[in-house]
Protein backbone atom coordinates (compact mmCIF):
# COMPACT_ATOMS: atom_id res chain seq x y z
CA UNK A 1 0.00 0.00 0.00
CA UNK A 2 2.79 2.07 0.87
CA UNK A 3 4.66 1.84 -2.58
CA UNK A 4 1.17 2.42 -4.36
CA UNK A 5 0.85 5.94 -2.79
CA UNK A 6 4.66 6.62 -3.65
CA UNK A 7 3.97 5.63 -6.81
CA UNK A 8 0.48 7.48 -7.09
CA UNK A 9 2.49 11.07 -5.85
CA UNK A 10 5.91 10.65 -8.26
CA UNK A 11 2.60 10.23 -10.91
CA UNK A 12 0.77 13.71 -9.37
CA UNK A 13 3.93 15.45 -9.06
CA UNK A 14 5.03 14.68 -12.80
CA UNK A 15 1.71 15.45 -13.79
CA UNK A 16 1.89 19.03 -11.93
CA UNK A 17 5.00 19.50 -13.38
CA UNK A 18 3.86 18.57 -16.73
CA UNK A 19 1.11 21.12 -16.04
CA UNK A 20 3.11 23.64 -15.15
CA UNK A 21 5.40 23.34 -18.17
CA UNK A 22 2.71 23.89 -20.12
CA UNK A 23 1.08 26.60 -18.77
CA UNK A 24 4.59 28.49 -18.81
CA UNK A 25 5.75 28.23 -22.20
CA UNK A 26 2.77 29.04 -23.62
CA UNK A 27 3.05 33.26 -24.37
CA UNK A 28 -0.07 35.58 -23.72
CA UNK A 29 1.69 37.76 -26.63
CA UNK A 30 2.65 37.35 -29.90
CA UNK A 31 6.18 37.73 -31.57
CA UNK A 32 4.17 38.85 -34.20
CA UNK A 33 5.52 39.79 -37.84
CA UNK A 34 7.91 42.04 -38.47
CA UNK A 35 9.30 42.34 -41.76
CA UNK A 36 12.52 41.30 -42.41
CA UNK A 37 11.60 37.44 -41.62
CA UNK A 38 13.48 36.32 -38.87
CA UNK A 39 15.56 33.54 -39.95
CA UNK A 40 13.64 31.28 -38.28
CA UNK A 41 10.19 31.95 -39.73
CA UNK A 42 11.99 31.85 -43.24
CA UNK A 43 13.10 28.37 -42.54
CA UNK A 44 9.69 27.55 -41.58
CA UNK A 45 8.10 28.66 -44.85
CA UNK A 46 10.45 25.96 -46.69
CA UNK A 47 7.54 23.95 -45.63
CA UNK A 48 4.91 25.21 -48.28
CA UNK A 49 5.06 23.15 -51.61
CA UNK A 50 4.88 24.22 -54.85
CA UNK A 51 1.38 23.19 -55.20
CA UNK A 52 0.19 25.52 -52.67
CA UNK A 53 -2.64 28.29 -54.42
CA UNK A 54 -1.52 30.30 -50.86
CA UNK A 55 -0.48 30.40 -47.56
CA UNK A 56 0.25 31.53 -44.18
CA UNK A 57 2.73 32.01 -41.32
CA UNK A 58 1.51 32.44 -37.79
CA UNK A 59 3.88 32.95 -35.14
CA UNK A 60 2.91 31.69 -31.73
CA UNK A 61 -0.37 30.38 -33.06
CA UNK A 62 -1.34 30.05 -29.54
CA UNK A 63 -1.53 33.51 -28.84
CA UNK A 64 -3.21 34.55 -31.78
CA UNK A 65 -6.11 31.97 -31.07
CA UNK A 66 -6.39 34.05 -27.74
CA UNK A 67 -6.70 37.76 -29.45
CA UNK A 68 -9.35 36.13 -31.89
CA UNK A 69 -11.12 34.63 -29.03
CA UNK A 70 -11.36 38.09 -27.26
CA UNK A 71 -12.38 39.96 -30.59
CA UNK A 72 -16.54 39.47 -30.53
CA UNK A 73 -16.08 39.60 -34.33
CA UNK A 74 -13.66 36.27 -34.71
CA UNK A 75 -14.89 34.57 -31.58
CA UNK A 76 -17.93 32.85 -33.31
CA UNK A 77 -15.98 32.10 -35.95
CA UNK A 78 -13.12 30.21 -34.31
CA UNK A 79 -15.56 28.30 -32.58
CA UNK A 80 -17.17 27.44 -36.10
CA UNK A 81 -13.98 26.18 -37.30
CA UNK A 82 -12.79 24.28 -34.38
CA UNK A 83 -15.90 22.19 -34.75
CA UNK A 84 -15.47 21.27 -37.96
CA UNK A 85 -11.62 20.86 -38.11
CA UNK A 86 -9.78 18.88 -35.18
CA UNK A 87 -6.71 20.78 -34.14
CA UNK A 88 -4.50 20.68 -31.22
CA UNK A 89 -5.54 22.90 -28.36
CA UNK A 90 -3.35 26.11 -27.71
CA UNK A 91 -1.43 24.59 -24.42
CA UNK A 92 -0.48 21.88 -26.67
CA UNK A 93 1.15 24.17 -29.32
CA UNK A 94 2.68 26.56 -27.08
CA UNK A 95 4.70 29.18 -28.39
CA UNK A 96 5.72 27.31 -31.81
CA UNK A 97 5.06 28.94 -35.16
CA UNK A 98 2.63 27.16 -37.73
CA UNK A 99 2.63 27.39 -41.19
CA UNK A 100 -0.76 26.56 -43.12
CA UNK A 101 -1.34 26.05 -46.47
CA UNK A 102 -4.31 25.46 -49.01
CA UNK A 103 -3.83 23.31 -51.96
CA UNK A 104 -6.73 23.15 -54.06
CA UNK A 105 -9.44 22.28 -51.12
CA UNK A 106 -7.07 20.84 -49.13
CA UNK A 107 -5.90 22.70 -45.72
CA UNK A 108 -2.26 21.61 -44.60
CA UNK A 109 -0.94 22.47 -40.99
CA UNK A 110 2.47 22.65 -40.26
CA UNK A 111 3.85 22.89 -36.80
CA UNK A 112 7.43 21.71 -34.54
CA UNK A 113 6.47 20.84 -31.18
CA UNK A 114 8.82 20.02 -28.72
CA UNK A 115 8.92 16.45 -27.41
CA UNK A 116 6.54 16.65 -24.75
CA UNK A 117 3.96 18.58 -26.99
CA UNK A 118 4.46 16.22 -29.99
CA UNK A 119 3.47 13.21 -27.35
CA UNK A 120 0.18 14.93 -25.74
CA UNK A 121 -0.74 16.18 -29.51
CA UNK A 122 -0.39 13.07 -31.40
CA UNK A 123 -2.36 11.39 -28.53
CA UNK A 124 -5.43 13.97 -28.70
CA UNK A 125 -5.33 13.35 -32.53
CA UNK A 126 -5.78 9.53 -32.37
CA UNK A 127 -8.68 9.78 -29.90
CA UNK A 128 -10.60 12.97 -31.46
CA UNK A 129 -10.18 10.53 -34.81
CA UNK A 130 -10.94 12.25 -38.36
CA UNK A 131 -9.37 16.08 -38.92
CA UNK A 132 -12.18 17.24 -40.73
CA UNK A 133 -11.24 18.88 -43.85
CA UNK A 134 -7.88 19.62 -42.98
CA UNK A 135 -4.36 17.91 -42.57
CA UNK A 136 -2.21 18.40 -39.46
CA UNK A 137 1.76 17.51 -39.74
CA UNK A 138 4.14 17.51 -37.06
CA UNK A 139 7.91 17.52 -36.68
CA UNK A 140 7.84 16.65 -40.17
CA UNK A 141 10.80 16.55 -42.65
CA UNK A 142 11.96 19.64 -43.24
CA UNK A 143 9.26 20.55 -46.23
CA UNK A 144 6.49 18.79 -44.40
CA UNK A 145 5.84 16.88 -47.62
CA UNK A 146 7.53 14.85 -50.00
CA UNK A 147 6.19 17.52 -52.90
CA UNK A 148 9.44 19.97 -53.69
CA UNK A 149 8.80 23.38 -51.87
CA UNK A 150 8.64 26.89 -53.06
CA UNK A 151 11.65 28.06 -54.76
CA UNK A 152 13.74 29.76 -52.09
CA UNK A 153 13.84 32.88 -55.20
CA UNK A 154 9.78 32.89 -54.93
CA UNK A 155 9.73 33.15 -51.41
CA UNK A 156 12.37 36.22 -51.56
CA UNK A 157 10.40 38.23 -53.91
CA UNK A 158 6.92 37.83 -51.91
CA UNK A 159 8.83 38.72 -48.60
CA UNK A 160 9.79 41.76 -50.21
CA UNK A 161 6.69 42.59 -52.02
CA UNK A 162 5.45 42.34 -48.63
CA UNK A 163 8.22 44.61 -47.06
CA UNK A 164 6.08 48.06 -46.98
CA UNK A 165 3.10 46.17 -44.75
CA UNK A 166 3.34 47.24 -41.07
CA UNK A 167 3.95 44.33 -38.16
CA UNK A 168 1.10 41.70 -38.02
CA UNK A 169 0.48 38.91 -35.78
CA UNK A 170 -0.47 36.49 -39.41
CA UNK A 171 1.43 36.62 -42.70
CA UNK A 172 -1.01 35.92 -45.58
CA UNK A 173 0.24 34.90 -49.26
CA UNK A 174 -2.20 34.77 -52.18
CA UNK A 175 0.15 33.33 -54.77
CA UNK A 176 -0.23 34.17 -58.80
CA UNK A 177 -2.08 30.95 -59.75
CA UNK A 178 -4.86 31.93 -56.79
CA UNK A 179 -8.28 32.78 -57.17
CA UNK A 180 -9.36 33.68 -54.03
CA UNK A 181 -12.19 36.32 -53.93
CA UNK A 182 -10.07 37.93 -51.28
CA UNK A 183 -7.78 40.28 -50.98
CA UNK A 184 -9.67 42.28 -54.46
CA UNK A 185 -6.25 42.84 -55.51
CA UNK A 186 -3.73 41.90 -57.97
CA UNK A 187 -2.00 38.38 -57.55
CA UNK A 188 0.37 37.71 -55.70
CA UNK A 189 -0.51 39.60 -52.98
CA UNK A 190 0.97 39.51 -49.59
CA UNK A 191 -0.59 40.42 -46.41
CA UNK A 192 -0.60 41.04 -42.28
CA UNK A 193 -3.03 40.83 -40.42
CA UNK A 194 -3.77 42.68 -37.24
CA UNK A 195 -6.06 41.93 -34.05
CA UNK A 196 -7.54 43.48 -31.07
CA UNK A 197 -10.39 43.26 -28.53
CA UNK A 198 -11.82 46.30 -30.93
CA UNK A 199 -10.71 45.62 -34.48
CA UNK A 200 -9.55 43.44 -36.95
CA UNK A 201 -6.96 45.26 -39.58
CA UNK A 202 -5.66 43.93 -42.82
CA UNK A 203 -3.03 45.01 -44.97
CA UNK A 204 -2.30 43.89 -48.46
CA UNK A 205 -0.12 44.98 -51.30
CA UNK A 206 0.47 43.55 -55.00
CA UNK A 207 2.43 44.55 -57.92
CA UNK A 208 1.13 47.69 -59.68
CA UNK A 209 -1.20 46.60 -62.78
CA UNK A 210 -3.15 50.54 -63.31
CA UNK A 211 -1.21 53.69 -64.16
CA UNK A 212 -1.56 56.10 -60.02
CA UNK A 213 -4.44 58.05 -60.28
CA UNK A 214 -5.24 61.73 -58.96
CA UNK A 215 -7.04 60.86 -56.03
CA UNK A 216 -10.57 60.85 -55.06
CA UNK A 217 -12.17 63.69 -56.67
CA UNK A 218 -14.74 64.16 -53.94
CA UNK A 219 -13.88 63.17 -50.46
CA UNK A 220 -17.34 61.22 -49.15
CA UNK A 221 -17.91 60.60 -45.92
CA UNK A 222 -19.90 57.37 -44.94
CA UNK A 223 -23.72 57.53 -44.40
CA UNK A 224 -24.67 56.06 -40.94
CA UNK A 225 -28.05 54.33 -42.44
CA UNK A 226 -26.84 52.90 -45.72
CA UNK A 227 -26.14 49.16 -46.50
CA UNK A 228 -22.59 50.65 -48.77
CA UNK A 229 -21.29 53.85 -49.08
CA UNK A 230 -18.24 53.51 -52.09
CA UNK A 231 -16.86 56.16 -53.50
CA UNK A 232 -14.02 55.50 -56.58
CA UNK A 233 -11.85 57.35 -58.91
CA UNK A 234 -13.27 56.22 -62.05
CA UNK A 235 -16.44 53.58 -62.19
CA UNK A 236 -15.68 49.93 -61.52
CA UNK A 237 -16.49 47.47 -64.17
CA UNK A 238 -19.68 46.42 -61.59
CA UNK A 239 -20.85 49.75 -62.12
CA UNK A 240 -21.08 49.49 -66.09
CA UNK A 241 -22.70 45.82 -65.56
CA UNK A 242 -25.72 47.89 -63.29
CA UNK A 243 -26.57 49.42 -65.82
CA UNK A 244 -28.82 46.29 -66.49
CA UNK A 245 -30.76 46.92 -63.18
CA UNK A 246 -31.40 50.56 -63.54
CA UNK A 247 -32.71 50.47 -67.15
CA UNK A 248 -30.21 52.88 -68.40
CA UNK A 249 -26.39 54.07 -68.49
CA UNK A 250 -26.22 55.40 -65.55
CA UNK A 251 -22.06 54.91 -65.23
CA UNK A 252 -21.83 57.78 -67.62
CA UNK A 253 -22.24 59.78 -64.36
CA UNK A 254 -19.56 58.15 -62.24
CA UNK A 255 -17.18 58.02 -65.66
CA UNK A 256 -14.50 60.49 -63.83
CA UNK A 257 -15.45 59.04 -60.25
CA UNK A 258 -17.87 60.04 -57.66
CA UNK A 259 -19.88 57.84 -54.47
CA UNK A 260 -22.92 55.55 -54.31
CA UNK A 261 -24.66 55.34 -51.59
CA UNK A 262 -26.77 52.23 -51.24
CA UNK A 263 -30.04 52.21 -48.87
CA UNK A 264 -31.97 48.99 -50.14
CA UNK A 265 -32.44 46.24 -52.91
CA UNK A 266 -35.63 45.64 -53.92
CA UNK A 267 -35.27 41.52 -54.83
CA UNK A 268 -39.15 40.82 -55.52
CA UNK A 269 -38.78 40.85 -58.84
CA UNK A 270 -36.65 39.05 -61.64
CA UNK A 271 -33.75 41.66 -61.65
CA UNK A 272 -33.58 43.03 -58.00
CA UNK A 273 -33.63 46.99 -58.26
CA UNK A 274 -30.67 49.00 -56.35
CA UNK A 275 -32.96 51.88 -54.13
CA UNK A 276 -29.31 54.30 -53.95
CA UNK A 277 -28.26 58.04 -54.29
CA UNK A 278 -25.51 58.55 -57.24
CA UNK A 279 -23.38 61.91 -55.64
CA UNK A 280 -21.19 63.54 -58.24
CA UNK A 281 -19.40 66.96 -58.34
CA UNK A 282 -21.75 70.02 -59.46
CA UNK A 283 -19.70 70.69 -62.49
CA UNK A 284 -20.35 71.96 -66.01
CA UNK A 285 -19.07 68.58 -67.28
CA UNK A 286 -21.19 66.55 -64.52
CA UNK A 287 -24.72 68.69 -65.20
CA UNK A 288 -24.00 68.13 -69.04
CA UNK A 289 -24.05 64.14 -68.46
CA UNK A 290 -26.80 64.41 -66.24
CA UNK A 291 -28.77 66.27 -68.63
CA UNK A 292 -28.19 63.76 -71.62
CA UNK A 293 -29.36 61.19 -68.92
CA UNK A 294 -32.63 62.98 -68.24
CA UNK A 295 -33.68 63.09 -72.13
CA UNK A 296 -33.22 59.85 -72.70
CA UNK A 297 -36.05 57.02 -72.07
CA UNK A 298 -35.47 54.98 -68.81
CA UNK A 299 -37.10 52.07 -67.40
CA UNK A 300 -37.32 54.49 -63.98
CA UNK A 301 -38.15 58.43 -63.32
CA UNK A 302 -34.89 60.43 -62.72
CA UNK A 303 -34.71 61.99 -59.56
CA UNK A 304 -32.37 64.96 -58.69
CA UNK A 305 -31.22 67.19 -56.44
CA UNK A 306 -28.32 69.58 -54.69
CA UNK A 307 -26.37 69.36 -51.69
CA UNK A 308 -23.93 71.81 -51.15
CA UNK A 309 -21.25 71.06 -53.96
CA UNK A 310 -22.95 67.72 -55.01
CA UNK A 311 -25.21 66.52 -57.30
CA UNK A 312 -27.76 63.83 -56.21
CA UNK A 313 -29.47 61.33 -58.69
CA UNK A 314 -31.57 58.62 -57.44
CA UNK A 315 -34.11 55.90 -60.15
CA UNK A 316 -36.53 55.79 -57.13
CA UNK A 317 -38.45 57.93 -55.50
CA UNK A 318 -37.14 58.08 -51.92
CA UNK A 319 -33.41 57.73 -51.62
CA UNK A 320 -32.24 60.65 -51.72
CA UNK A 321 -34.47 62.18 -48.84
CA UNK A 322 -33.24 59.58 -46.75
CA UNK A 323 -29.54 60.93 -48.12
CA UNK A 324 -30.54 64.38 -47.12
CA UNK A 325 -31.60 62.84 -43.57
CA UNK A 326 -28.59 60.91 -42.79
CA UNK A 327 -25.64 61.78 -41.37
CA UNK A 328 -22.23 60.79 -42.42
CA UNK A 329 -18.94 59.57 -40.88
CA UNK A 330 -15.20 60.48 -42.51
CA UNK A 331 -13.31 57.34 -43.81
CA UNK A 332 -10.74 56.20 -41.56
CA UNK A 333 -8.55 54.96 -44.35
CA UNK A 334 -7.17 56.53 -46.68
CA UNK A 335 -7.30 55.33 -50.51
CA UNK A 336 -6.64 57.44 -53.63
CA UNK A 337 -8.73 54.55 -56.50
CA UNK A 338 -11.37 53.82 -54.42
CA UNK A 339 -13.10 53.54 -50.53
CA UNK A 340 -16.34 51.65 -48.98
CA UNK A 341 -17.69 51.01 -45.82
CA UNK A 342 -20.44 48.22 -45.91
CA UNK A 343 -22.81 47.70 -42.53
CA UNK A 344 -22.51 43.68 -42.16
CA UNK A 345 -25.85 43.85 -39.90
CA UNK A 346 -27.52 45.50 -43.11
CA UNK A 347 -25.45 43.72 -46.27
CA UNK A 348 -26.02 40.13 -45.26
CA UNK A 349 -29.91 39.69 -45.59
CA UNK A 350 -29.80 41.92 -49.15
CA UNK A 351 -26.92 39.75 -50.15
CA UNK A 352 -28.21 36.41 -49.22
CA UNK A 353 -31.40 37.49 -51.70
CA UNK A 354 -29.70 38.60 -54.46
CA UNK A 355 -26.94 36.01 -54.77
CA UNK A 356 -29.82 33.62 -55.34
CA UNK A 357 -31.96 35.45 -57.82
CA UNK A 358 -31.51 33.76 -61.35
CA UNK A 359 -32.26 37.01 -63.05
CA UNK A 360 -29.14 38.60 -61.88
CA UNK A 361 -26.93 35.62 -62.76
CA UNK A 362 -27.83 35.79 -66.52
CA UNK A 363 -28.40 39.58 -66.90
CA UNK A 364 -25.29 40.41 -65.06
CA UNK A 365 -22.98 37.59 -64.17
CA UNK A 366 -20.02 39.45 -62.86
CA UNK A 367 -22.24 41.49 -60.62
CA UNK A 368 -23.75 38.27 -59.52
CA UNK A 369 -20.36 36.72 -58.72
CA UNK A 370 -19.52 40.11 -56.77
CA UNK A 371 -22.17 39.46 -54.62
CA UNK A 372 -21.67 36.28 -54.17
CA UNK A 373 -18.44 36.28 -53.14
CA UNK A 374 -19.15 38.88 -50.63
CA UNK A 375 -21.07 36.94 -49.15
CA UNK A 376 -19.28 34.34 -48.75
CA UNK A 377 -16.85 36.35 -47.03
CA UNK A 378 -18.71 38.70 -44.67
CA UNK A 379 -21.49 35.85 -43.59
CA UNK A 380 -18.86 34.65 -41.07
CA UNK A 381 -18.86 38.74 -39.82
CA UNK A 382 -22.44 39.35 -39.01
CA UNK A 383 -20.87 40.53 -35.34
CA UNK A 384 -19.36 43.23 -36.94
CA UNK A 385 -20.56 46.61 -36.29
CA UNK A 386 -18.79 48.03 -40.14
CA UNK A 387 -16.56 46.76 -42.51
CA UNK A 388 -14.23 49.41 -44.22
CA UNK A 389 -11.47 49.31 -47.15
CA UNK A 390 -9.50 51.58 -49.10
CA UNK A 391 -7.18 51.00 -52.11
CA UNK A 392 -5.17 52.81 -54.03
CA UNK A 393 -2.26 52.37 -56.39
CA UNK A 394 1.50 53.62 -56.12
CA UNK A 395 4.43 53.53 -57.94
CA UNK A 396 5.11 50.70 -55.88
CA UNK A 397 1.95 48.92 -55.98
CA UNK A 398 -1.56 48.24 -55.32
CA UNK A 399 -2.39 48.64 -51.87
CA UNK A 400 -5.46 47.66 -49.79
CA UNK A 401 -6.64 48.32 -46.30
CA UNK A 402 -9.70 46.87 -44.40
CA UNK A 403 -10.54 47.63 -41.06
CA UNK A 404 -13.58 45.11 -39.40
CA UNK A 405 -14.49 46.85 -36.34
CA UNK A 406 -16.63 44.92 -33.60
CA UNK A 407 -19.58 46.48 -32.28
Amino acid sequence: MRTFLVVLLIVLVVIGAVGVYLIVTTPKESAGIRFPLSPAQRALLASVPASAESFALIPNAAALEAKLRANPVTREAVDDYRQRATLPSPWMIGGADVVVWRSGKATTYFVRLDAIRSLLAHIYLAVAGDAGPTRLLINAPVNGTDETPIPAAEIDQLLALGGSLPAGEALVVQREESRGAYPPIGRPSVSTVTISPASVDISSVAPATQPTPAGLPVPHGFARNAILTASFTSAPRLIEESNRLLGTKASVLLRDGGAVVLYSVDSGRLLPRPREVVVIPDTPERRALLDELTKLQVAFPVQTAQAGKELLVAFDDDSIAKYKADTFDPPSLAGNRWSVRIDPQKALPMLEQVSDNPGLRLIAPRLFRSARDLNDWIEHLKAARSIEAAASTTAAGEELRVRISAK
